[in-house]
């Protein structure tokens, strides 16, 4: 049997035995150690350090043996580890420093070989270290500060090495292992920085260390995983995420030292090539801007500089420059060139990238020189030639990459294609000269790209024609960019190898396109960048344009129908008919081809020509301009040819009286022969796209004229616009027939709706018609269910519908509320109100797979568009169709017995009830100024009625008075609903539960407009409601509304003075008694009466808010008193008696208690004997709840009961005069400071906190604030309950009692007080000065009267400490913080000048620490320049995140306060206001501030004059306003003065240059 060591020689003789374990049969040593150093009676004073030595040395020698890898060493377990953890953390608190012996110990371990193995042991398979980690972690903690400085360069190597190999899957590497290889990496970067020899250490990591770091970092360079940024990390919070940036800044440590950096760039490619072209792309960026990084570190001394300090700025600037050209070409040819290459057909992705980052890193450090420079043919610009070759190949790949995606259309691609277009978007960035003159194929390969791109995609197109469109508004080339687009646009075609059948979206589709963005920006540079010569030249030139590409389209189409002979003559040839099939295929495709060019070629020109200003039209050709004729010409001419060439018509318009028999006949010979022509099926529907687009484009230009306020009427394009009867019935056809694609027939009715509209369409005589025909098209192609994009492209038979419907509500409603007949708005009205009112389930759109509801339209979104559109209730015919078919809709209620009758309800037919139901919910949505009197009052009939009905389905009422149990999901009631499926069809009771919450919303709504409803039904309906449906079918929603209508329906009863309303009245209030609200509480049975109580606590607010007893009849007061009688009991309740219920039961309790309590109060019982307190029993109840529970706040067992309590508490002293007020006063207090900490519950307590307040005496509220006041001033005070206070001051300042001002006045003077001499408030915590700021700053602006001069002086001390500068500071900044200090001082300034003007120079310096806090540090400061800018800013202020815009814009807005001219209100005596009203005058702080304004200035000269500092061009931009009014006061005079004694000569030149822009703007008087 083992025994443990009794002394310290024992233990050693034991430890150092020859063998593990020592005995044969006996423990292992670690486990003797174990146990000796558990062993309390072992007292040695030195056991730890024995115990240390041996652990040490026996994880030493694990290393050296030669079975470690099998992992059995004491290396892999975990008890040497936690061993060791142990002794070495009991030893750093005992008496004998750690260092006095623990570092002579380490000189004679190897600790760095330790590590590695440890490293090491973590690729072996059978080997589990997850326990290890955590104890090595901590000890290594303690060992490695001590012995880092003792491992050598070797050693640390080896470490780096080891850490290369084990670091491959990030998100596999544990917590502990990533802080042991990061802690040794760092190591390795700190002796870098000392290192003598570093040249030899880069070549050894470029011949053995870099392929294992690049391999190690590639996996995540690519997707930004890491910050290049370099900083010193807390060693306790490293993740694998440090551990990848420490390893990434190592190697780049290595690779760019000085030495580094002067070895040749061949010598490092060609280490980088052999690393593996697989891996190191993703890391080219990232090696490229840390390389810059670093020679613009070493410029001094990696380049010579000259005597002059200028030109050897500029110089050393320009070899950094070609430094990194050179390295940007090495990259180029060595790596990217070949690899960017399409011949192969496969692209990198990897390589895209790479090339997409450096790009950036060369826009981003402006490190390409113009090639200007090689025009001027200066000798010294051959690297700048060959730079510009590098960037012209990338982009000559880049545009055949999106070329061959284009003729590809292969959708996996699209990463690919995102990455090119990037590429060549950064060249356009870098310099526009690169891309300028391939800006025609650039924007043809991007126009071909296959449809629909991703998002990604979508994004890189649209930054690249963004930029495009930039650089052209910057020169004023608008024009020649667009017409460049044009031509591009013309040039689109369809691969040969792609069908248009075939296309997941059509190829003249523009919204899925990044056109469709860029068409609003192409329309907002129009109207600022063209000159009105290019305004005049541009119309015309796209008019040309149009016409190239419809006469293209034309021969092309003519081409495309071989006559009779050309087949014949494949035939003679011998030509077979597959090669015909061919030909002619190729021929569609290229019919499509220019169809879809035509298309998108229009509505580009559409949108250009709809943004020109007014002066580029003009009315004849004499003028250079457009002329409207010609656009309106070149657009129907468009159009019929289209039409008449697709319908197989002569170009000619048809006799409007032609025989509709003919007609049928034609078409039916014109779909034979298209049947019969397999030739033309790729043809199919070409015209009619032309078609469209010409209509689309009218129209975009029509629109031009609709929005000039001075254009005459008619709006038309010429007299081609304005169509005949003949052509108006010829599109009417077009539009009827079945085979006409629904993109024509939209914009056919769009188009004839703009002629009824625009050519004095009230007067049209085929405007009826014409509505007609589009609402039977409506209503044929409608389908609740159907959803459309927003693309006319995209329009199908079966979202014809929809779309069409959006287009008439969105823009014609009027026109169709002035010229529809009757019958033609009831169908509309009908249509419109047949769509369900609920949101659709959300959609996967097809393309993307992404949910598209956000962007396509539904009947939902276009109902809602509708109801929610004011023009709709304004137009009458409109509304009164839609009243009409409301009323007819809802006419089965009418047939229902209201709730006033007497026999019994029947139970109507569920169809008809769930359909007359529907239309309630749409009839929320109606303004209720525009019901009528006669619709209002028969829709509140039967919305009572279906009440009623409704109720009577839920109780089960058969006709035969039986109880049915309920029904669930309901047949009918399913075929009814909109949504599907067996977990989505909503159960007849639910649906019912939902018209019912509708019915009581819509009778509420309605009473509230009228101020009151029938009272002759009114206790009827009261009835009714107090009879609620059962608790199942009870909701949140239906209880609300419900109790909302029967407390209206009470309050008008009360209201009324007529004895009939007072008998109705009496007989409510006897049938609510009868109900026994409060019956289940004071039997302690199962909760039935919680509705009814409901009631009786909204009856009793009502009487307290609306009523006195006084203003009702006597017989109402003796009811309302035998009701009180029934609450009494409530009072008589023991506080043991309320110990024994659970929370919600005593919340219920406090809560009754509380409303018997105010309906005593309101009736003048004195309850004072009667009724013992219990408020503050109850408090101490809850509160200690609070204080004992570890749990959140909202998770305290009382935590619903506390605002019942608090209300309870300020019940009981209003009502019970004999209890302890100060008792009551602070318990109210400490309650709302321990549960006022969560913002949930702190809501509740202020409802009930701005109810009390205003009904507090003056005692009670003087005494309450002084208690609150004893709580904020003890330090001892936890600070969220101190927040909690005063919070609580600030609501209760917020809405005083009458005649509290002096009281108001005396807590906030001692208030400010604690806060200027209290070190835990003005120290303390951000939050809590948030909220004692927030409590002046109230103050000052609420109650401006209650500020005195005395307090004047607290405020401005505590405003300077806060504004005061300190080292140590938050993570992040408080931005309400600053705003309060500006609405402080803001307040005073506008509204407190007579009392502020003693105090201007603590004025003056709050300004100017305000405007020292807003300058934030430059960029890359060293450690001390930081500390410095740091000291200069408050705690609340982090210098990470530095003010922004919207605080320099609200302290400009100060600034200016102080030249406003404002009367101070005047506080005195009724007779007085007169006098002193006619005595004062509008003065400002101008002139008496002048003196103080210098100080103010040299705030913003020190900002800007200083080196370590600035102020962004943003802020400077904001804070001009500011600035110049302190101009203003200053005066030239005390300018000079400023300049001369306080600013030296860079202050001067801030001055003079702010001085000039204030002159700038300066008013002087003349005009």
């Amino acid at each position: 049997m083992h025994t443990t060591p009794r002394n310290i020689h024992a233990l050693v003789r034991i430890l150092k035995a020859p063998t593990d374990p020592p005995s044969a049969d006996g423990p292992l040593k670690i486990d003797i150690a174990n146990d000796a150093w558990l062993d309390a009676s072992f007292g040695a004073v030195k056991k730890a350090e024995v115990l240390v030595e041996w652990l040490l040395g026996a994880l030493g020698r694990d290393g050296k043996r030669d079975d470690k890898a099998s992992g059995n060493g004491p290396l892999s377990n975990p008890k040497y580890w936690s061993l060791l953890q142990q002794t070495l953390s009991s030893s750093a608190s005992s008496v004998r420093p750690l260092k006095t012996w623990l570092i002579p110990l380490l000189h004679r371990t190897n600790l760095a070989g330790m590590v590695k193995e440890l490293i090491t042991f973590s690729h072996v398979h059978d080997v589990d270290l997850s326990e290890v980690y955590v104890p090595a972690r901590a000890v290594l903690a303690i060992l490695w500060p001590l012995a880092e400085k003792r491992v050598g360069m070797d050693s640390l190597i080896e470490c780096f090495a080891a850490v290369l190999g084990v670091c491959g899957p990030w998100n596999d590497i544990k917590d502990g292992l990533a802080w042991i290889c990061t802690m040794v990496v760092a190591s390795y970067r700190e002796l870098l920085g000392t290192f003598g020899n570093k040249k030899k250490l880069y070549t050894t990591f470029l011949s053995i260390h870099m392929p294992h770091w690049i391999r190690t970092l590639s996996s995540s360079m690519g997707s930004q995983f890491l910050n290049t940024q370099s900083s010193r990390e807390d060693p306790l919070s490293k993740t694998p995420k440090q551990l990848h940036d420490t390893i990434y800044r190592a190697g780049i440590d290595t690779l760019f030292s000085v030495e580094g950096l002067k070895q040749p760039l061949d010598t490092f490619f060609d280490a980088l090539s052999r690393a593996g072209a697989d891996y190191g792309f993703n890391i080219l960026p990232g090696l490229f801007s840390a390389r810059l990084s670093a020679v613009n570190r070493f410029r001094n001394t990696l380049f010579s500089s000259s005597s002059n300090s200028t030109s050897s700025a500029l110089a050393i600037r320009e070899a950094m420059r070609t430094d990194a050209m050179q390295f940007w070409e090495s990259c180029w040819g060595v790596l990217l060139s070949d690899a960017l290459t399409t011949e192969s057909g496969v692209q990198r992705t990897d390589a895209w990238a790479a090339l997409v980052g450096m790009l950036a890193v060369i826009e981003s450090e402006r490190l390409y020189t113009p090639s200007s420079t090689i025009r001027t043919g200066d000798q010294n610009t051959a690297v700048h030639r060959d730079t510009e070759s590098t960037l012209i190949s990338a982009r000559g790949l880049a545009l055949d990459a999106v070329e061959s995606a284009g003729q590809a259309w292969n959708s996996s691609d699209m990463p690919t294609v995102t990455l090119v277009v990037d590429a060549l978007d950064m060249l356009t960035r870098i310099d526009y000269e690169l891309v300028g003159d391939e800006l025609h194929r650039i924007l043809r390969a991007v126009v071909n790209l296959p449809r629909p791109l991703s998002l990604p995609a979508t994004d890189a197109v649209q930054r690249l024609l963004s930029d495009l469109l930039e650089y052209h508004a910057k020169t004023r080339t608008v024009h020649a960019y667009i017409l460049t687009l044009l031509s591009a646009l013309s040039s689109f075609s369809l691969p040969k190898s792609v069908s248009s059948q075939s296309l997941p979206l059509p190829a003249h589709d523009v919204v899925f396109s990044p056109l469709s963005s860029h068409l609003s920006s192409l329309t907002r540079t129009l109207r600022v960048a063209l000159t009105p010569t290019q305004s005049a030249e541009l119309g015309p030139a796209v008019m040309e344009e149009l016409r190239r590409v419809r006469k293209a389209y034309a021969i092309e189409r003519g081409s495309d129908q071989p006559s009779g002979k050309r087949r014949k003559t494949f035939i003679e040839e011998g030509i077979p008919a597959e090669e015909h099939i061919d030909v002619s295929g190729a021929r569609g495709s290229k019919c499509h081809s220019l169809a879809a060019a035509f298309s998108l070629v229009a509505r580009v020109s559409g949108t250009v020509l709809a943004s020109l200003p007014s002066h580029a039209y003009v009315h004849d050709a004499q003028h250079s301009g457009i002329v409207c004729d010609e656009v309106g010409k070149l657009g129907w001419d468009i159009v019929w040819e289209s039409i008449r060439h697709e319908q197989g018509e002569p170009q000619e318009v048809a006799p409007q009286n032609q025989d509709d028999s003919k007609v049928k006949k034609r078409k039916k010979r014109k779909r034979g022969g298209k049947q019969q022509d397999p030739d033309s099926d790729d043809r199919l529907g070409t015209d009619e796209v032309v078609a469209s687009a010409a209509l689309r484009f009218l129209y975009d230009v029509r629109a031009r004229f609709v929005r000039i306020e001075s254009s005459p009427m008619p709006v038309t394009l010429g007299q081609s616009d304005v169509l005949g009867g003949d052509e108006i019935e010829e599109l009417l056809r077009v539009v009827r027939d079945e085979s006409t694609t629904a993109e024509l027939t939209l914009e056919i009715i769009r188009a004839l709706f703009a002629q009824v509209s625009q050519t004095r369409g009230f007067q049209h005589a085929q405007a009826s018609t014409i509505i007609k025909t589009s609402i039977d098209i409506l209503s044929r192609n409608f389908s609740p269910q159907s959803r459309w994009c927003g693309s006319s492209a995209a329009l199908t038979q079966e979202n014809l519908g929809v779309a069409l419907l959006y287009v008439l509500v969105d823009r014609w409603l009027g026109v169709m509320d002035v010229v529809a007949p009757e019958e033609v708005l009831q169908k509309f009205a009908s249509l419109l109100l047949s769509i369900p009112l609920e949101q659709p389930f959300e959609v996967t759109d097809e393309f993307d797979r992404q949910p598209s509801s956000h962007r396509d339209i539904s009947p939902y979104n276009i109902l809602l568009l509708a109801l929610r559109n004011a023009q709709f209730w304004e137009l009458r015919n409109m509304r009164s169709a839609f009243l009409t078919f409301a009323l007819k809709q809802t006419n089965p209620l009418s047939s229902l017995s209201p709730p006033s009758a007497s026999t019994g309800n029947s139970v109507p037919d569920k169809f008809e009830l769930v359909r007359a139901s529907k239309v309630y919910a749409l009839l929320m949505y109606v303004p209720h100024e525009y019901f009528t009197r006669t619709s209002r009052a028969e829709l509140v009939k039967r919305a009572a009625s279906g009440d009623v009905a409704i109720c009577s389905v839920l109780w089960g009422v058969n006709d035969g008075g039986e109880v049915d149990s309920p029904q669930l999901g309901d047949g009918g009631c399913a075929m009814d609903m909109d949504k599907e499926g067996s977990s989505e069809v909503q159960t007849f009771r639910e649906l019912c539960v939902r018209y019912l919450t509708i019915f009581r919303a819509f009778l509420y709504r309605m009473g509230q407009f009228t101020n009151g409803l029938d009272y002759t039904t009114s206790r009827a309906y009261v009835e009714h409601l107090l009879q609620s449906p059962p608790s199942s079918a009870m909701s949140y929603a239906l209880t609300k509304e419900t109790l909302n209508l029967v407390s209206f329906q009470l309050s008008t009863l009360l209201r009324v003075q007529n004895p009939d309303a007072v008998t109705e009245a009496i007989d409510t209030l006897d049938h609510l008694l009868a109900a026994e609200p409060l019956a289940d509480l004071l039997s302690h049975g199962p909760r039935k009466c919680e509705f009814i109580r409901s009631v009786a606590f909204r009856l009793i607010e009502c009487l307290r808010e609306h009523h006195t007893p006084e203003s009702l009849a006597t017989v109402i007061v003796s009811a309302l008193k035998t009701l009180y009688e029934y609450f009494a009991p409530v009072l008589l309740l023991e506080e043991e008696e309320l110990k024994t219920y659970d929370a919600f039961a005593l919340s219920e309790h406090v809560e009754a208690r509380c409303y018997a309590l105010s309906f005593a109060r309101w009736l003048g019982i004195d309850v004072t004997g009667r009724v013992v307190p219990i408020g503050t029993k109850l408090t101490n109840m809850v509160m200690r709840s609070a204080l004992q529970s570890r749990s959140p706040l909202v998770g305290v067992k009382y935590v619903k009961t506390c605002p019942g309590v608090l209300a309870l508490l300020f019940e009981e002293l209003r009502c019970l005069p004999d209890i302890s007020n100060l008792e009551y006063l602070e318990t109210i207090a400490a309650l709302y400071s321990i549960y006022g900490t969560e913002m949930e519950v702190r809501n509740a307590l202020d409802i009930q906190v701005v109810k009390a307040a205003r009904e507090l005496s003056i005692d009670h509220f003087a005494h309450l604030l002084s208690v609150i006041a004893e709580g904020i001033e003890d330090p001892r005070l936890p600070v969220g309950r101190c927040k909690s206070l005063i919070h609580l001051s600030t609501m209760l300042l917020h809405d005083t009692p009458q005649g509290t001002l002096k009281v108001v006045q005396t807590f906030v003077t001692r208030c400010l007080a604690a806060f200027t001499g209290r070190p835990h408030l003005y120290d303390g915590p951000s939050e809590l000065k948030e909220h004692y700021l927030e409590l002046i700053a109230k103050h000052c602006s609420d109650r401006p009267a209650a500020v005195r001069s005395v307090d004047l002086g607290s405020i401005w001390s505590l405003l300077s400490k806060i504004l005061s500068g300190t080292a140590n500071h938050d993570t992040a900044t408080s931005f309400s913080t600053f705003h309060c200090i500006v609405s402080i001082a803001d307040s005073l300034v506008r509204l407190r000048r007579d009392v502020v003007i003693h105090t201007l120079p603590h004025l003056a310096f709050v300004l100017h620490r305000l405007l020292l806090i807003t300058k934030r540090g430059r960029p890359q400061l060293g450690a001390k320049q930081s500390k410095l800018v740091a000291g200069t800013l408050p705690s609340w202020v982090s210098p990470s995140q530095p003010l922004g815009v919207a605080e320099i814009r609200a302290f400009s807005r100060l600034l200016t306060a102080l030249t406003v001219k404002t009367v101070p209100p005047t506080y005195t005596t009724r007779q007085h206001t007169a006098v002193a009203a006619e005595t004062q005058k509008a003065e400002s702080l101008a002139k008496p501030f002048a003196k103080h304004v210098g100080h103010v200035l040299l705030a913003y000269i020190d900002c800007m004059n200083d080196s370590l500092c600035v102020l962004t061009p943003e802020m400077r931009r904001e804070l001009e306003p500011g600035l110049f009014s302190l101009c203003e006061m200053l005066g030239e005079y005390n300018r000079d003065a400023l300049m001369v004694s306080s600013l030296d000569s860079g202050g001067k030149t801030i001055m003079k240059s702010l001085w000039r822009e204030y002159e700038k703007q300066r008013y002087v008087g003349k005009g």
